[in-house]
């Protein structure tokens, strides 16, 4: 009787178990365990608490993910080469990836935070607000934090579910912990920033944000236009990334638009266009102020970079004085005087300009006309033409307020602008060799070369070719040399 009651017993416990298992610890009940942990690291680091938790409950599904439990590993970091502690092989995007042991959740949150802080992928996120959750989430996807393509989405809709952002408002001291675990002193606007009619950054010794002057004048919240097109006006640190994704546009187009050298944040505040800018302006002149640059005015103005440079002979990288004035409409007849401080490109490393003086182009025409005199005139050039051979179809209005040609052909008399000076031939450099095992080597960029690739050729990282070479960002011209091995 009594070896049955045992094993009665034995058996109901072992039915047991799987149900003990099965009570998993809930989103609020990891929320109640770790928040005091995230308010310290925000403090400690600068990632926002709200964040951090919001990555600790997605990446280990509340605490109740296999890899956490094993490891307390609550951002799935992987070992990478600098980690020296206990590891653990796990099945993630690859089988038996091998990811870092923490003796416990502490220790993997304030790595998590040095992690961040120490990359220099993740350097960009710190320029953002500590409030602005959304511009984290999306800087994350766009470091390479996480492959899913939805995860910013995820991280967003955690944080506003649970009211993390809370705890974030608690670490800047916006809010008191007594009075604002559900109901923060604290007002958000929907968009991560701060309510306040300033919403720069608080001087908390965690935050590195610089922020140029805002754009003088008031402009329209949301869409509006600039020169019959798209634009809206962003403020410095936006992230291209969380636009592009709001107003659903490619990422690479928004930075061909608005004549971006990368798609990192904002480094000033600027307009933003959603589509191509013209290719002339809605007025004639520009009068270049005092401290504003060539991109200033063509984003003022709603005009493409390169057709601001031709209508005025300006070469890449040189910037117009204060008080000059600019052609937005038609074509100088000479190049403005430059700014004392204009960053002048080599000879050798400069594309030449193309000649968009009107006496050459009329000179083309003619000789088209003399060749096919039946069929008359301008409309007889076809428009897609290139420029070295024939007159552009967009340019053919210009030459009409010229007055030197007209479509019946004929050329009545006008006052022309004396003939430019031929620029030098571009010579390209011959292709690269192998490069040597030892000692400094150059490279001299080649049409259609990217620094990526130019990377992969010498074996290097194209962080240590932007750092020998001083590149902030990813743009090299034809021509230029490179230091690629030293």
């Amino acid at each position: 009787m009594q070896v049955r009651k045992f094993l009665l017993v034995v058996s109901f416990l072992i039915g047991c178990v799987p149900l003990l298992k099965a009570q998993n610890i809930t989103t609020q009940q990891y929320i109640a365990t770790y928040k005091s942990i995230a308010i310290e690291e925000m403090r400690r680091s600068g990632v926002p608490a709200a964040i951090k938790l919001a990555q600790g409950i997605l990446e280990t599904q509340s605490g109740n993910g296999s890899l956490c439990q094993q490891s307390n590993n609550h951002f799935g970091i992987k070992c990478k080469n600098t980690w020296t502690g206990k590891t653990i092989r796990y099945d993630d995007d690859a089988a038996q990836e091998c990811f870092r042991v923490y003796d416990n959740a502490r220790d993997s949150y304030r790595d998590h935070s040095d992690f961040l802080r120490n990359n220099p992928r993740y350097s960009f996120l710190f320029q953002f607000d500590g409030d602005d959750y959304k511009s984290w989430a999306f800087g994350l996807k766009q470091a390479g934090y996480a492959t899913n393509k939805t995860y910013p989405q995820q991280l967003i809709k955690i944080i506003e579910d649970n009211n993390l952002q809370a705890y974030t408002m608690i670490a800047m001291g916006k809010a008191a912990p007594e009075t604002g675990m559900d109901t923060p002193v604290y007002a958000g606007n929907g968009s991560g920033n701060s309510s306040r009619p300033d919403s720069r950054p608080s001087s908390s010794k965690n935050n590195h944000n610089n922020y140029n002057k805002p754009i003088a004048g008031n402009y329209p919240k949301g869409v509006f236009e600039i020169n019959g097109r798209k634009v809206v006006f962003a403020r410095a640190g936006t992230s291209l990334i969380q636009l592009a994704s709001q107003r659903d546009i490619r990422l690479s187009r928004l930075v061909r638009y608005n004549d971006l050298e990368d798609d990192g944040p904002l480094r000033k505040d600027m307009f933003i266009f959603l589509e191509k800018k013209a290719k002339r302006g809605n007025r004639e002149f520009h009068q270049v102020a005092s401290g504003e640059s060539l991109h200033d005015i063509a984003q003022a103005e709603g005009i493409r970079m390169r057709w601001l440079r031709r209508r005025n002979k300006l070469h890449e990288g040189e910037e117009p004085a204060a008080g000059q004035r600019l052609t937005l409409d038609g074509f100088s007849r000479e190049a403005p005087r430059l700014a004392k401080n204009t960053r002048i490109i080599r000879e050798e490393d400069q594309e030449p300009p193309e000649d968009f003086s009107p006496r050459k182009e009329i000179e083309k025409v003619k000789e088209e006309i003399a060749k096919n005199p039946s069929q008359g005139g301008i409309a007889s050039v076809p428009a897609s033409r290139p420029q070295q051979g024939g007159i552009p179809a967009e340019m053919v209005e210009d030459l009409k307020k010229v007055g030197e040609v007209n479509n019946g052909g004929t050329a009545p008399k006008a006052t022309l602008p004396p003939p430019r000076t031929q620029q030098p031939v571009y010579q390209p450099a011959p292709a690269p060799v192998n490069p040597p095992q030892g000692g400094t080597r150059y490279h001299d960029v080649q049409p259609k070369e990217t620094l990526y690739g130019i990377a992969k050729m010498y074996n290097k990282s194209v962080t240590q070719l932007q750092e020998w070479n001083n590149l902030e960002g990813f743009d090299i011209k034809i021509g230029q040399r490179l230091l690629v091995s030293k």
